[in-house]
C-alpha cells in the first residue's frame, strides 16, 4: 500500500459523496404480477470502458441538465442525457455516442428525506411507477449501486439518455458513467466479455492489514491463470468490511491519475457494504483502490472484457423481475436458490452470462449472498451483496450461467431467513 498526497485527497474529498450512519429498510418496488412475461432486448454489442465520467449531480447547477441545483421530487422521473455538463448555463458535452445500445452507470442517492427507492431505466415516459427498483434507501442515508441500462436515443448530434425515477421524499442523485455498449468500429473498437468463475484477488483481513485514510491497495487483474492476460477492463465486486469511519473507495488503472471526481463505493461505520465495479485495465495489468476511511477491503473478480472475450451484451429495454421470495416463505438460513435464466423472460437459451439487480430485504440476521453459474456441489466462496439484520440493500450482479438450462445459484449465507429479489437487466451471447 502507499498513500496519496494530502492535496490529492482533499481535492477528491470535496467532490465525492460521504455516507451517513444509518441502515436501510425501504421496501423494494413491487411487481404488477408474477410470473414476468418475455421482454425485449437491444441488439448484441461490445463494451467500451471510459472510467468515471460524471453525467449528473443534482447538488450542483454546473452538473445538472436542469441548469439549477435541485433535488428530485417524490414520484418524479428525471431524464439524464449521458453527457458532461459544464459552465453556467450548463453546456452539454456528449460522452456516450448516438449509436450506443446500453450504458453502465454508478448511481447514488444522497440527502434523502424519506425511505424509498430509485429506479434507473431507459424510458421515463411509461405510465405509472416502475415495477423494479435499482437501489433502496432510508431517510438520511447515502446509497450507491452500479447498473446497466438500455439507453433512449436522442439524435445524431447528442448523447442518448436514461431516466431516474424517485419513489418517495426528496433526494439528490449522482450519476457517473463507467462505460457503454455499442457496435464496434475501426475508430472505436469494442471489447467482448468473458465470464470467469469468481476469484478473490485481495483481502486486507489476511494480507496487508486494515486500510487507513489515503491508503491504496493494488490488485493484479491481467493474469494468465485467470484467462484475463489481455483484459482491457474487468468486472469486480468490491466490499468495505467492518468500517469504523465514513469513507469511500475509488478504483482506477494504476498507470492513470486518480479521477478528479466520483467514487465507486461509499461506506459508514459498522456497515459492511459492497458494490460492483467496472474498471479499465492499464498497461501494467493492475488496478488501484484508493481509500479515504478506516476499513478492510475485499476484491473479487467475476469477468473481463478484451480481445480474448467471446460475448456481446443485450440490455433489456424494460427490466423484469425474475424472483421475489416475498410471495412465499423467503430464503432459509445457509441455503442455495437455483434461478433458471436461459429461456426465461426473453433471455435466449444459448445465453452465456447475465446481469441482475439483486435485493435482500427483511433479513433476520447479518449475512451475504454469493451468485455464480450453477455448478453441482461447488461454490466459489466469494460474495456479491452484504447485509445486516433488518436492512434492505441492493447490488448489481454479473455472472456466468451454468447447468441445463443456464441458471444462477444464489447462496444465502445467513443464520436467519431473508427475502430475495432478482431483477433482469440484460444478458450475454456468443458474438
Amino acid at each position: 500500500m502507499r498513500a496519496r498526497s494530502a492535496m490529492a485527497v482533499a481535492a477528491l474529498t470535496a467532490l465525492v459523496l460521504t455516507l451517513p450512519v444509518t441502515t436501510a429498510s425501504a421496501t423494494p418496488a413491487t411487481p404488477r404480477a408474477l410470473p414476468v412475461g418475455p421482454g425485449q432486448a437491444t441488439a448484441p454489442a461490445a463494451f467500451v470502458p471510459i472510467g468515471i465520467t460524471r453525467a449528473l449531480d443534482t447538488r450542483s447547477y454546473q452538473e445538472n441538465p436542469a441548469g439549477a441545483a435541485r433535488k428530485l421530487q417524490p414520484g418524479e422521473s428525471f431524464d439524464v442525457p449521458l453527457s458532461n455538463w459544464k459552465n453556467h448555463p450548463p453546456r452539454e458535452l456528449p460522452v456516450v455516442p448516438a449509436d450506443a445500445t446500453a450504458v453502465v452507470v454508478n448511481v447514488t442517492a444522497t440527502n434523502t428525506t424519506e425511505d424509498g427507492y430509485l429506479t434507473v431505466r431507459r424510458d421515463g415516459g411509461m405510465p405509472g411507477a416502475p415495477t423494479t427498483s435499482t437501489l433502496n434507501f432510508r431517510a438520511g442515508e447515502t446509497v450507491s449501486n452500479m447498473t446497466t441500462v438500455a439507453v433512449e436515443p436522442r439524435g445524431a448530434s447528442t448523447s442518448p439518455q436514461i431516466n431516474v425515477y424517485n419513489n418517495a421524499g426528496t433526494t439528490d442523485v449522482v450519476v457517473d458513467i463507467l462505460g457503454y455498449y455499442a457496435p464496434s468500429t475501426p475508430q472505436r473498437p469494442g471489447q467482448k466479455y468473458e465470464p470467469i468463475t469468481p476469484v478473490r484477488l485481495s483481502d486486507t483481513r489476511t494480507e496487508g492489514g486494515r486500510l487507513g485514510w489515503g491508503s491504496v491497495v493494488t490488485s493484479y487483474v491481467a493474469r494468465r491463470d485467470l484467462g484475463t492476460a489481455d483484459a482491457r477492463a474487468v468486472v469486480l465486486n468490491v466490499t468495505a468490511v467492518d468500517p469504523s469511519t465514513e469513507g469511500f473507495v475509488v478504483a482506477h488503472p494504476s498507470s492513470s491519475p486518480l479521477p478528479a471526481e466520483g467514487s465507486h463505493l461509499n461506506y459508514g461505520p459498522g456497515r459492511t457494504v459492497a458494490n460492483q465495479v467496472v474498471v479499465p485495465v492499464g498497461p501494467d495489468g493492475t488496478i488501484e483502490f484508493f481509500n479515504t476511511g478506516s476499513t478492510d477491503l475485499v476484491v473479487d473478480i467475476v469477468g473481463a472484457y478484451g480481445p480474448s472475450g467471446h460475448d456481446l451484451y443485450s440490455a433489456m429495454t424494460e427490466q423484469s423481475r425474475l424472483m421475489d421470495t416475498r410471495y412465499g416463505s423467503g430464503e432459509i438460513a445457509f441455503s442455495t436458490h437455483r434461478l433458471p435464466v436461459a429461456g426465461v423472460s426473453g433471455v435466449p437459451a444459448d445465453a452465456t452470462a447475465v446481469t441482475l439487480n439483486m435485493t435482500v430485504t427483511e433479513p433476520q440476521a447479518d449475512g451475504h449472498l454469493e451468485a455464480y453459474g450453477s455448478l453441482p456441489g461447488y461454490r466459489p466462496g466469494t460474495s456479491n451483496l452484504n447485509f445486516n439484520a433488518g436492512q434492505t440493500v441492493a447490488n448489481g450482479v454479473t455472472t456466468g450461467l451454468g447447468g441445463d438450462p443456464g441458471s444462477v445459484d444464489i447462496y444465502h449465507h445467513s443464520a436467519g431467513r431473508s427475502q430475495l429479489i432478482a431483477d433482469l437487466t440484460g444478458y450475454f451471447v456468443k458474438g
